[in-house]
């Protein structure tokens, strides 16, 4: 009897812990610097921004003989390809993107210069519309694809330069925004296999 009673407790303890969250795949804090590299030319702003539909079409490629600073970042997703990107940005003069594995400007002879390759998707304009509304955009990754996150700057002449921005990737099972099951679930799921052990013995 103490014993089922402890296990039930231990149960409840475990589902409370196991309350679900967003996977958080990336949580970082930056600005552009003078140290990263340049490509020549950027993404268009076309207004429109990814969703898990795949609506937003390829935006194409402004000003291919102009320098832009960019910096990348890249997440594996894991078990969760529904990718939410928020971009919490003032600045005009920055703009975020997102690609699957790599991220390859400026081939050469290349239709778009190399910025379609890989393209999942965009907010589709840059800086907040409102100051604590962070811009944001989905994409669908694969399972265990390497997620690539460029920042570039949306005007040259190193306007971006020193712009602070905040940059969070969260991740999902399905586009129902289902979470990847913690550890904690999995302990419920002995947890209970174990009550109903002590059940089957007590009735034998």
């Amino acid at each position: 009897m103490r014993t089922a009673r402890t296990l039930t407790l231990i149960a409840m303890m475990v589902l409370t812990a196991a309350t679900a969250r967003a996977a958080v795949l990336l949580d970082v804090s930056g600005a552009l610097s003078l140290s990263d590299p340049l490509q020549l030319g950027r993404l268009s702003r076309n207004g429109i921004a990814q969703d898990w539909t795949g609506t937003e079409a390829f935006p194409g490629v402004i000003n291919p003989t102009t320098s832009y600073r960019y910096h990348t970042y890249q997440v594996n997703v894991g078990q969760s390809p529904f990718i939410q990107i928020l971009f919490d940005s003032l600045s005009p003069d920055t703009f975020i993107s997102a690609y699957d594995t790599s991220y390859s400007p400026n081939s050469a002879g290349a239709p778009n210069y190399g910025f379609n390759v890989n393209w999942l998707g965009d907010p589709g304009g840059s800086g907040n519309l409102i100051a604590n509304d962070p811009l944001f955009f989905q994409v669908l990754s694969q399972t265990n694809h390497l997620l690539v996150l460029v920042v570039s700057e949306a005007n040259p002449a190193n306007a971006g330069v020193g712009d602070p921005f905040r940059l969070t990737v969260e991740g999902f099972v399905d586009a129902e925004y289902t979470d990847v099951p913690e550890p904690a679930s999995l302990l419920l799921g002995g947890a209970g296999l174990a009550l109903a052990a002590r059940r089957r013995h007590r009735r034998g």
